[in-house]
Parts: C-alpha cells; structure tokens; sequence
C-alpha cells in the first residue's frame, strides 16, 4: 500500500528539489511530495486520486509526443530507464502552464508496483536561456566595440562595432594579446606601460586613437573593467569601444576655427565655449578671464550652473530640464554669474546643439557677451519708472513744443489727484487744472519760468475734473539736451489742501494757546512770609487745566481746576471759568465769604455753560490769611493736594466733600481750615501728574508723587516744580504728556 511506503525511498529519486508523483498501474497519482505540491500549486488532496496524464497538456504542432500515448505504452510495455527524460507542460490549477521535465522509475520493492514520476521545473533553466541568448544578440549588435579577453589580455571575442570602428576582424585579433606589444590594437601596442596598468588594476578610462585597418583615423573611449564570476571574482576582462571620431574632428575644426575668430572675439569681449550634452566646458576661449576671472582651464570639466550665483543656480535647476533635452538652439538669453572676486557680472548668451550624423546631441557650443553695466543701468531705469509710478505725487511730464508743452506722459498719482484720467491728460497742457480762482499772480510766475527755460515753485488754486478746487503746489523743472536747450519739462504737482487747512487750523491753535497762557501767572508770587508758584503743561496746542495765584488783601488764594479734556471747547470753558471767579472776587469780601461758598456760586453760574457743552470742572480752591497763618480749602472733586509738614516724614491729604462743576445746579461744598507753621509746604496738582504712565502701563501715582516732594523739600518752589516735572517725563518715557499736567507749590 502507498501508506507504507518510506518517504526516504521516494525522496531518493529526486535531486535539487524536484517533485514527486507516486502513480498506480491505473495511472492514478497516490502520493505527491511538498515539491509537487508547489509546483502544481495545490494541496496533497488536490493532487491524490488525478488521473496523471490529465496534469499536462500537449500542444500539437510542437514536436512532443502526447503524454497520454507514453503512460499507455508505458503500462503495456513497461517503464522506461529512470533516466529517459521527456519535456512537457505542467497544467497549473489556474489553466497556467510551466515548461516541466518528467523522467520516470518504478519502485518494485511495492507490491503491486507503483511507478514514480520525477518532475523538475524547467522555468528558471528557460529564463537563462532566453537571458543568455538577448545578452548575447546585445553584445552582438551593440553599436559600441565589445571586446572580451582573459585576465592578461588574450581575446576571446569581438563584436561587430569593434570590427566596425578598427576595421579589424575577429580573426585576426582572437587569440591574441591586445595588451601586448605588436597588437592589432596600435593604441596598446605602443603603450606597455598602460598594458601593465591595465593588467594589474583590470580596470581603466581613457581615450585611445588609432589608424583603421581599412584607412582612415579613429578615436574612441574606452572603459576596461573585470567581469566577475559566482564568487566575485575577477574572470574576464571586458573592454567597451565608444566612438567619439566624429566629436574628436569637431574639436580639432572648432579648434580652427577659434583660432581664427577668438582674436576678434577678444577685441569685443566675447567668451566662446563648448560644452558636451550635459553641461560640462569642454572649451573655453581667453576671454573668459576678463569676463569671469578664470583661466580657460580652470573652467573646463566644470558645470556652467556652478559659477552662477548661489539663488541662480537653484531657480534654473529647478526650472530647467536636463540640457540633453533641449537641442533648439538659443540667443540672448541673461545669465547671472559670480566673478572669482565675488562680485556680480551677467552675461547674454547665444548657443546651438551640435549633432551627430545619427541626430544625436553630441555637444552645445555658443558666446557670451559681458552686459554687466547695461544690466545696472536697466535696472536702474526700471526701479526708476517703478518708484515714479508708485510716487504719492502726481509726476507730469512735458515736452517743449510750440511753447504750448503738451503733456507725453503722467502717472496714475496725476490722474487720481486731478480726476482726469491719463487718456484725457495726454498731449493737453497743465493749464487745463486752472480755474477763475487761480491767482493771476501765481500764473505768471509759471509763464515767465517756462520763458526763461527756469524751474519754479508756485502754490496755487487748481480745478479737478469735477469742477472741485484744490491747492496744487507745483514745481517745474526743465531737463535740457547736451546742448544746454531745455526739451521737456518734468511738472511734480502736490495736493496740499489739507496741509494748508491744518496749518491754518495749527496756527489758529497757536493763537490761542498764547491767549491761554497769557491767562495763567507771569511770575511767582514771593512774600517774606510765603512762596507760591505753579506750572501748566498742556497735552495739545490748548487744553483745560487752570491755575491762579490771587493776592488780595490780607490773603492770598491759590486755585487749581481741571476742565474734562483737552480741546478747544475745554479751553473755552476754562477761560469763561477764570473770568468768572474773577468777577466773583471783585464782587464779594474774602473776609465774608468763605471759599465753600465760592464754589457754589462758581457751579451756580457755570452750569448750564457746561451741561450745554457736555463738560465738567474739578476744581481745589485754598485761601491763606498771613496775619493768622489759616488756610481754609475746600473741592470740587478734585484730587487732594499734599501737605508737607517742616519735619514731617509723611504727607497729610487735604480732602473735603464736593461734587464736581456742572453736574447739579445746586450744590454745597465741605470746607476745612488747619494752621500752617514755618516751614511747611502744599503740592497742588491736576490729574495728568499722577496718571502719568510708563511703557508698560503703570501709573506714576500718588504715592510717588509724595515721595518725590519728600526728597524736594529743600528746594525753593520754581526747582521744585522744574524736578517734578523731570521725574514725570523719565517715568513716561516721553517728552510729551498724554494728558495736562498742573502743578502749583505753596511755600510758608
């Protein structure tokens, strides 16, 4: 039975992994091994109980005998010798079919007799054989020469580009040394050293010229290297003939003929070059040292991309394909390259492909022209026309024609400040922006410089397209030929109106803020019994703080007051204020009305003033009788002045209950009184002092406020006020405050 048989004795049939069938007298497969099963690609079941002839397939018309008729025969007649062999087809399960070699045994060991068949798949052994035989038709027809010796230079064969290039046959070289001397190979013959290198390094590149046994001159490059065998080791020594006679005679042509021509190419400054396929110099004329700084054979073997600038090489590599890809000729076209010192020099390049018979790229040979400075200058023509069109200021060009200087060219400022478009500007004379509002005067100006040939500056009132007025400061300039005759006129036309109103309006501000400051204090007000002097420092032109030193009397009253922001309506106020309080003390006795109740006839009297014109007025007011030493104070919501007592360490805060100006109708007002020795003084101030900020956004405040006129009370009032106004513009970083800042210094 199959089950007994031993694998062993199955498996000594077959060699190099080959598969086994195991079939019955009935032609039945009872055993196939793991080889047969992955050949046939199917599982032991797949393949136990097939018919055997049924698992190939004979092709007619192939000269194979039809496996069915030799299982027949076989079982009639016997089985052949274990060593007939018989080349079929294996059917694959997917209806595939494998070039298979079937050779067959019979085991009669088993009884009844089994016959076992032996396949071994003759795929790969197909494939080196098709393999062999394209490598062989390649060698054969390749257009370049193949010669194969043995390691010391006996050939063993020679193509037919070899026989073609050298015109030296098979015959007459197989066999022999080419390595050695009197080869058929002049190239080597005369060259024992290069054949004992060739010999010893089995490897070497280089071009060999040499007279074809037919006639005629040849040159070809050859590349000698080892072949390897199974182990990598050196075999065989391969030599392939690439012929470059055709290159060769176009050198020594382009050669001539730069001769000829690269006198007058120096004498214009022209490079001339040769480059092969892929962009490497393989010439290069003198010029190119007074063009690039390089001798012509520092440039040749080098890619023309390596002496461009860095950023050039990068675009055109990436943009541009492989110069073997491209064989249309050129002109003109820029290149930008960097000198050997460093610098920048463009270049205007004309180039075109050179080919072989065959219409094969062989090289590129072209001229390139210094255009360095004419580059410079182009590009400073263009940022030129660029900045003019760019220019905020309309820019008008003129020529000098029939004294009537039509315009040739404008930009688009010209257009969008007057409202004409340029279509409408071109060949029309500036005139056309004049109006019944212009100045005679300042017409004249320009008729008179254009007479004279003379630039001028005139501002005057022009007319846009729309019919609205503008003021135009105009200036002229001629621009005259080598002859010194002015030929056109260059026209820079400025709307200035808005310049001119906010320095209309600057200067109206300006007169105010001298009215305003004309208002406050001219000087200190200095007694033997007491001090007193203040500063205002305004955030604009004008603004709304207020301080007075009023002696009268037997008193002396010191009042600060802060009007809500710092405009011209707020400046208003403030001086409505002052005349105000001025009318009230020329009205009233100091010694009958206390400063509590000046407060409330000031709110009384201001207040539909200051609701009308949506504004407020904080204020502090003080009063000092000398004979008495008394203050009496009171406040409208404004901040608490500081009290420095002689040998105090601390600041008092001089506070009372009052509502600011202008809220309520009716108001009352706190007010307080205290005794003021020798030696002590008061800080007065608005909030613009304490809400000074620095850069990063903190308040100077009150606290530091009191600390600087700590460390100030030693100083007389005018330093006083001087430092503190310096430690403020160091705190805010800025020269300039946001917000008016007042002080005022009370010194007893």
């Amino acid at each position: 039975m199959v089950k007994s048989l031993d694998p062993a004795l199955i498996e000594a049939f077959a060699i190099n992994e080959e598969g086994i069938l195991v079939v019955d007298g009935k032609g039945k497969v009872r055993h196939a091994n793991p080889q047969a099963e992955h050949l046939w690609r199917a599982s032991p079941a797949g393949l136990c109980g097939r018919v055997f002839s049924n698992l190939f397939r004979f092709l007619e018309g192939e000269g194979w005998e039809p496996l069915p008729l030799l299982i027949e025969s076989f079982l009639e007649a016997g089985w052949p010798d274990s060593e007939e062999r018989f080349e079929q087809r294996a059917l694959l399960e997917d209806g595939s079919l494998i070039p298979v070699e079937v050779r067959f045994a019979l085991l009669e060991k088993v009884h009844p007799p089994l016959r076992l068949a032996v396949i071994k798949d003759l795929r790969v052994e197909k494939q080196r054989e098709e393999r062999l035989t394209l490598l062989s038709s390649a060698v054969e027809q390749a257009p370049a020469g193949i010669l194969i010796s043995d390691l010391e230079g006996v050939v063993e064969f020679v193509n037919d580009g070899f026989t073609h290039l050298t015109g030296i046959s098979p015959e007459q070289l197989k066999g022999r040394n080419f390595l050695a001397p009197g080869s058929a190979v002049e190239a080597f013959s005369r060259d024992p050293v290069l054949c004992s290198r060739i010999r010893l390094s089995r490897s070497w590149r280089g071009e060999v010229r040499g007279k074809s046994s037919v006639g005629g001159r040849f040159a070809a490059m050859v590349t000698i290297s080892p072949i390897l065998g199974s182990r990598g080791e050196p075999i065989r020594l391969l030599g392939r003939f690439q012929d470059t006679t055709e290159t060769v005679q176009d050198k020594e042509a382009l050669k001539v003929s730069e001769q000829r021509f690269s006198a007058v190419a120096q004498l214009v400054g022209e490079w001339l070059w040769e480059q092969n396929p892929e962009g490497f110099f393989t010439y290069s004329s003198e010029a190119v040292e007074d063009v690039l700084g390089y001798r012509p054979e520092e440039i040749v073997g080098r890619h023309y991309q390596e002496l461009m600038t860095e950023a050039d090489r990068a675009l055109w590599s990436r943009m541009l394909p492989p110069a073997s890809r491209i064989q249309r000729p050129f002109h003109r076209l820029i290149n930008h390259y960097a000198h050997r010192d460093g610098h920048e020099v463009f270049t205007e390049s004309s180039g075109m492909p050179v080919h072989d018979k065959e219409g094969t790229l062989v090289a590129w040979r072209g001229v390139d022209r210094d255009i360095t400075e004419r580059k410079h200058q182009e590009d400073q023509l263009r940022l030129r026309d660029r900045a003019i069109e760019a220019a905020s200021v309309g820019i008008a060009i003129a020529r000098v024609q029939a004294q009537d200087y039509p315009i040739l060219y404008g930009n688009p400022a010209l257009s969008r400040i007057t409202g004409y478009p340029l279509e409408e500007l071109l060949g029309r004379n500036l005139r056309l922006l004049q109006g019944a509002s212009t100045d005679e005067k300042d017409r004249e100006v320009i008729r008179k410089a254009l007479a004279c040939g003379v630039g001028c500056e005139v501002i005057l009132r022009n007319y846009r397209k729309d019919g609205q007025p503008f003021w135009n400061e105009l200036q002229l300039s001629p621009v005259h030929d080598d002859a010194g005759a002015a030929t056109h006129y260059i026209g820079i036309i400025t709307d200035v109106t808005e310049r001119l109103r906010a320095e209309g309006a600057r200067h109206q501000l300006n007169v105010a803020r001298e009215i305003q400051l004309s208002l406050l204090p001219k000087k200190p007000l200095i007694r033997e019994d007491l001090v007193a002097a203040g500063i205002c420092i305004a955030a604009s032109q004008v603004g709304g703080d207020y301080y007075d030193i009023i002696p009268h009397g037997d008193f002396v009253d010191l009042v600060v007051a802060d009007v809500s922001g710092h405009s011209v309506g707020a400046a208003l106020i403030m001086t409505e204020m002052r005349s105000t309080l001025k009318a009230e003390l020329r009205r009233t006795d100091p010694a009958s009305q206390g400063v509590c109740e000046l407060l409330t006839v000031l709110n009384d009297l201001l207040f539909e003033d200051l609701d009308g014109a949506d504004l407020f007025i904080t204020m502090f007011y003080m009063r000092y009788q000398s004979s008495t030493r008394t203050l009496w104070y009171s406040s409208a919501g404004h901040n608490p002045p500081l009290l420095l007592r002689k040998n105090a360490e601390s600041c008092e805060l001089l506070d009372t209950d009052g509502m600011i100006l202008g809220v309520n109708p009716s108001v009352r007002f706190e007010e307080k009184s205290l005794r003021l020795d020798e030696g002590d003084r008061l800080l007065l101030y608005t909030d613009g002092a304490v809400e000074t900020q620095n850069p990063e956004g903190v308040f100077f405040g009150q606290e530091s406020l009191c600390e600087a006129f700590l460390a100030l009370r030693e100083k007389h009032a005018e330093a006083t006020l001087e430092n503190l106004l310096d430690r403020l513009r160091d705190f805010g970083s800025d020269a300039h405050f946001v917000d008016d800042v007042t002080l005022a210094v009370f010194l007893v």
